[in-house]
């Protein structure tokens, strides 16, 4: 018991070192490009919120690094656009297959499978928002309606 305890809290810790990034996060690592910001710009990159008219860097501070970045073109105009993702993540009980074996009289090994009912967890990575820049700018956000 103490030995998968001691893994749980090493997990943790390690976690904790390697996290997810934040607004706060991004400041702290670049207080300076935070800096040059207008106050309530300053307010919504700590909420994590953006708006139209935003240079990359502020997006960048507010939401992290996108998933993936895309180039649109029309006849028009070439934008880029920068894509997040959001996880989605639950649990519902289910049958569980377990495998265990035996010893018989005889000394040989025996499998066996048993089904019992328990708790599985499942997650899915979903597109969330899309941000398109128009040169430096932003020139529209898509946010997914839930």
């Amino acid at each position: 018991m103490f030995r998968n305890l001691g893994i749980f809290f090493l997990l943790v810790l390690i976690s904790s070192f390697t996290g997810c990034s934040t607004p706060a996060s991004r400041i702290k690592k670049y207080p300076e490009l935070f800096a040059t910001c207008t106050p309530a710009v300053q307010e919504n990159i700590k909420k994590g919120l953006i708006e139209v008219g935003y240079t990359k860097d502020m997006v960048f501070l507010a939401l992290g690094r996108p998933v993936a970045v895309f180039d649109r073109e029309t006849s028009v105009v070439k934008t880029e656009v920068w894509s997040y993702s959001d996880m989605h993540v639950w649990s519902e009980p289910g049958p569980v297959g377990m495998w265990y074996y035996y010893r018989d009289s005889r000394g040989r090994i025996h499998y066996m499978r048993d089904m019992t009912w328990g708790y599985r967890t499942y997650s899915r990575e979903y597109e969330s928002m899309r941000v398109e820049f128009e040169g430096e700018k932003v020139k529209a956000i898509e946010r997914l309606r839930e």
